[in-house]
């Protein structure tokens, strides 16, 4: 039954009021003014609408950024070390030494004897301590000493002394006379002293001659260290014997110096040995003379001296290029392999499973061993680490792939095509594979960390060592760190690579989720 309403039916209608569009024109379909948006288009604009993982982007390009450009806005590089400033705290050259942030110094307490030894050797130029507070305590015999509290600036190395050539000896003068600035300090002629004090002191009846041997070693270990530079005097105990502890000798309130003179009374400077010239230096300002710049490490430096600094950006860009391959590769050979077990089924499906039920079977930690044992050998920690991670590591890829595969076979879309005569290839990657696409790249992009932590479990176990003095990872430096003593006196070295570390995992899990949204082809035109 069909029903006509006329125009006089409408309640308010006034034929003067209405009037026909385009009564005169024919009407046509109209181009499209905006061209037609790419898959790759589709994909950006819904993965920049995640505000989540484009913030994680920029950071995860910082942490790139930094592990491709720190390594280059400094001379030295992962094989640097200077075992003079081993343990170091992070210091800046734009905070001054004595500030308190970021200058390398640390509060300390200590006795007034050790707080006296500090004072002797500091120069004007390289002060060690800041002005203490002193406080009052008792030792274990009840007697009453003072303690110092102050800052202590680690960077403090003191007095060094070692052969150099005479060009290097002439190059060290001139540097003085341009700066104004103190390198040469005066030799310590203690190797004299001690026989001669020992002597005296056996000539005065103050040692029997049978305690010179031992009294000697005695004084002897106490002169081992060139910071000492004044003379010392042993403790006569309540029966008149020497007593093996010593302290400085002091004269008009002044303590006695113990550095070497000429004949004539002046102080030697230096020694002839050969064709080079032993010389004591302020260790801070020879460096300075060495490398052209004051001695400073942003992270701060570990029990070898090496600069944290360097050594992360050199550990994050092998751990990050491990990561990467590693992923890369689990990818593209479990897909391969999903693809082929998901699509075809039945018997080559049964077949393929079994496979990777054998291969998954065998523990990660055994394969490592296995090729750490029998292969790093000959092609090196690094390459050896890679294949273990490859052995094993697609199975995950593929099975999640085969899964897919079994959900979108059937469908109608791909069936349509099946029947106008597509062959297989073009079923599996043109219609079939953009649909588990997204699930594939998020799985992918995780594994990159979760190789890094793995890497570090193995570093932990010392199954594996990628540290050297050429190389490490991020890993490796999360093994030094989380040492007890270490994490104790030098938390640095742990916090600066968990930092790193940490923010790659999460940066990691939002980029793949918003990749996993972006590739979804059910969510094209909601945009």
């Amino acid at each position: 039954m069909a029903f006509s309403v006329k125009p006089s039916d409408y309640k308010g209608y006034k034929s003067d009021r209405m009037t026909f569009v385009q009564a005169d024109k024919a009407i046509h379909d109209q181009k499209f003014e905006t061209k037609p948006v790419s898959y790759a288009r589709g994909c950006w604009r819904r993965f920049r609408k995640n505000k989540g993982s484009i913030v994680a982007g920029a950071i995860l390009l910082f942490l790139v950024s930094f592990a491709i450009i720190a390594p280059m806005t400094t001379s030295r590089d992962a094989r640097w070390s200077d075992a003079n400033y081993s343990a170091v705290l992070p210091k800046s050259p734009w905070f001054e030494t004595g500030s308190g942030f970021w200058d390398g110094t640390e509060n300390r307490t200590i006795n007034e004897r050790e707080y006296q030894k500090y004072k002797f050797y500091e120069t004007e130029d390289n002060p060690i301590v800041s002005e203490p507070i002193v406080t009052t305590d008792t030792d274990k015999e009840g007697e009453k000493v003072n303690l110092y509290t102050f800052r202590f600036n680690t960077y403090a190395v003191g007095a060094k002394q070692f052969d150099v050539s005479l060009d290097e000896f002439d190059m060290i003068k001139q540097w003085e006379n341009k700066n104004n600035r103190k390198i040469l300090l005066p030799l310590i002629d203690f190797e004299e002293y001690c026989e001669d004090y020992i002597d005296e002191l056996v000539d005065t009846g103050k040692l029997l001659p049978a305690q010179r041997f031992n009294q000697l070693g005695v004084l002897t270990r106490a002169y081992n260290d060139v910071n000492i530079y004044y003379k010392l005097e042993f403790l006569m105990g309540a029966q008149g014997k020497a007593s093996s502890q010593t302290q400085p000798v002091i004269i008009n309130d002044s303590v006695v110096p113990l550095y070497a003179t000429d004949t004539q009374g002046d102080l030697v400077y230096y020694e002839i040995v050969g064709n080079r010239r032993t010389i004591r230096v302020d260790y801070n300002n020879y460096y300075e003379f060495k490398n052209g710049e004051k001695c400073f490490y942003l992270f701060g430096s570990n029990a070898n001296g090496y600069d944290l600094f360097v050594r992360l950006a050199s550990g994050a860009r092998l751990s990050l290029l491990l990561g990467i391959s590693v992923s890369a590769i689990n990818l593209i050979i479990g897909l391969i392999y999903g693809a082929i077990a998901g699509y075809y089924g039945g018997t080559v499906d049964l077949v393929m499973e079994r496979i990777t039920d054998i291969l998954s079977a065998i523990p990660f930690i055994i394969m490592a061993n296995l090729f750490q044992m029998h292969f790093a050998g000959s092609a090196g920690p690094v390459w050896s680490l890679l294949f273990a991670f490859v052995a094993t590591g697609w199975i995950g890829t593929a099975a999640t792939t085969r899964m897919q595969f079994y959900r979108f076979k059937d469908q109608e879309y791909v069936l349509a095509s099946r029947t106008l005569g597509a062959k297989d290839m073009r079923l599996i990657f043109v219609d079939i594979l953009p649909n588990a696409l997204g699930t594939l790249i998020t799985s992918s992009v995780l594994m990159i960390p979760g190789v890094i932590f793995s890497e570090s479990s193995l570093s932990y176990l010392n199954i594996i060592d990628l540290s050297n003095s050429a190389i490490t990872s991020v890993g490796t430096l999360l093994n030094e760190g989380s040492d007890i003593s270490v994490l104790k006196n030098s938390p640095h070295l742990l916090l600066f690579p968990a930092l790193f570390i940490s923010l790659l995992m999460i940066c990691f899990n939002l980029i793949g989720n918003g990749l996993r949204d972006a590739f979804n082809p059910t969510l094209r035109g909601e945009d």
